[in-house]
């Protein structure tokens, strides 16, 4: 998928969701999935908090969604239309091949985005620092990642957010990979999806860090931020936009 493709897919996406209902599908290159990267020995340890996710985001939002996410190897990124990628673990992940990184690199650059989840405990790093290698591996020209602002569209897109929230309360922020005008990838240090993870019996499978029912609605808050973020590429940001979201967060 160019960026071509892509841009005119996503913005049937939002329309379908802006007029509050589904459009006739025609097929499943018309309806979002998220795609879960075969990463490291520990990325399906929060695979049911996806398929949670997606049915909140398809009761809240009214955006085509499958109802179960796709698992791909990194080498199968750029065979899929609906480009929002997770990586989720603990441990170690392994540094992409030349060709691995430059797929990954073309879809992010046609507007697909990257989440990495960190589900580890304070004081393991080993995650962190195989995301950063993946990330010089596909956009060897940045300098790394960026904390990410509080007034980035990313707060804003469907919910206003003051801060990331996640199971685990290790930082108060996100860091982030910023092309041009656009964050291609997203780190979350505080185990977003480990807050979504839910037995078939619809059981929370982990206690929450720090506070209980409002805490975890907040991580399902950005999530749902995160999926609007790549379907509508800084739209909150117009110029129409601020004044009201000022006026909105002082309420």
């Amino acid at each position: 998928m160019d960026r071509r493709e892509f841009l005119t897919w996503s913005a049937g996406l939002c329309a379908a969701s802006v007029a509050g209902a589904m459009p006739a599908l025609g097929g499943d290159a018309d309806v979002f999935q998220y795609g879960l990267l075969r990463l490291g020995d520990s990325w399906e340890e929060r695979e049911r908090a996806l398929i949670k996710l997606s049915f909140e985001v398809q009761k809240r939002c009214n955006i085509p969604i499958e109802a179960k996410h796709k698992v791909l190897d990194l080498s199968d990124v750029a065979t899929v239309s609906s480009p929002f990628f997770i990586i989720s673990g603990s441990n170690t992940i392994p540094e992409p091949s030349v060709k691995e990184a430059r797929g990954l690199r073309l879809v992010l650059n046609s507007g697909g985005l990257l989440l990495f989840d960190d589900t580890s405990r304070d004081g393991q790093d080993d995650f962190y620092k195989s995301a950063l290698a993946l990330m010089r591996k596909v956009y060897p020209e940045l300098t790394g990642p960026q904390v990410i602002p509080r007034d980035h569209a990313v707060y804003q897109s469907y919910y206003l957010l003051k801060e990331p929230r996640g199971r685990l309360n290790k930082k108060n922020y996100l860091e982030g990979w910023p092309v041009g005008h656009r964050t291609h990838a997203f780190y979350s240090h505080n185990d977003l999806l480990g807050a979504m993870e839910a037995d078939q019996l619809g059981n929370w499978r982990f206690n929450m860090e720090i506070g209980g029912g409002f805490r975890r609605e907040l991580c399902f808050r950005l999530g749902i931020n995160l999926t609007y973020y790549t379907l509508t590429l800084n739209y909150k940001k117009d110029r129409a936009f601020p004044p009201i979201i000022e006026r909105r967060r002082r309420i």
